[in-house]
């Protein structure tokens, strides 16, 4: 499950789909029937799949997912079902932020929601690409956030917490990732080095005008489904580079209490649907 579920279930329009819908867009499971040619894919095949997040009416909550083979890989044998559904939507969105941004071994990154779904995987790519993390997070995330390899965490409660992360990181940042909305990128562009990065995967909103003085690069993100990309997320598991933290599985009936769970913002971790 992810918070774009939640939305739209209220409004589908933005991803130019109308209700009657399936929400849902990352899945695990095993192949049941293919039509030829399906790219390899064969009956049986324990795999994980992303559906695109634009169009796809027919979505991930259901006990089967028809679609193109193209959008499913062979699921790494390191996961159990569970955790392989509820990382290709989030992870795929990490690694393509992370190749915008193009960080450069031992450049810092300053990271708002580094805790949620797609931060805690961004954090864990990142780290495994040679960058150095800091975020700011609530005292109850900042040992999770130490153990998926962020340097530098900071009280979010702190009204300079980004001031007191860029000190401790021994000056400005060469890139900021937004993946919560709200504000937070905008307050750090002066934190930002001269002609540094910056990358969302939310709506862009807020005072620009210190990025355009400071020749900083802004990359909105929305995440591209297909096989390459899961494949590539899957190396990042085998190697060990990568692990997914569940916050609660529920039964597909309980999809509703699942929605209020990742609407409250208190979990910490992935919320996955079983059937």
């Amino acid at each position: 499950m992810n918070p774009v579920d939640a939305g739209n279930r209220g409004d589908p329009s933005w991803a130019g789909v109308e209700a009657p819908l399936v929400v849902g867009y990352e899945f695990a499971g095993e192949v049941v029937e293919v039509r030829e040619p399906a790219d390899g894919t064969a009956v049986g095949d324990a795999v994980w799949g992303l559906l695109p997040v634009r169009g796809t009416r027919w979505g991930a909550y259901a006990d089967g997912v028809v679609c193109d083979a193209g959008l499913v890989s062979t699921r790494p044998p390191a996961l159990a079902a569970a955790e392989a559904a509820a990382l290709p939507l989030a992870g795929v969105t990490a690694m393509q932020l992370l190749d915008r941004l193009s960080p450069e071994r031992g450049e810092w990154v300053l990271v708002h929601g580094a805790a949620g779904g797609v931060g805690h995987l961004f954090c864990q790519i990142a780290h495994a690409r040679g960058a150095r993390i800091a975020a700011p997070a609530s005292a109850a995330r900042h040992e999770l956030l130490r153990e998926l390899g962020v340097e530098v965490v900071v009280d979010r409660r702190d009204p300079g917490a980004i001031r007191v992360a860029r000190e401790l990181a021994g000056g400005d940042f060469a890139m900021v990732a937004d993946l919560v909305g709200q504000g937070p990128l905008p307050a750090s562009l002066d934190v930002i080095a001269e002609g540094g990065r910056a990358g969302s995967i939310v709506e862009l909103t807020g005072d620009y005008e210190e990025a355009i003085d400071r020749n900083v690069g802004i990359h909105g993100v929305l995440v591209r489904p297909h096989r390459a990309a899961l494949d590539a997320l899957g190396e990042f598991v085998q190697a060990g580079a990568l692990r997914v933290v569940l916050d609660e599985v529920l039964p597909l009936e309980q999809a509703g209490r699942a929605h209020e769970r990742v609407e409250s913002g208190s979990g910490q971790g992935k919320v996955v649907l079983t059937v």
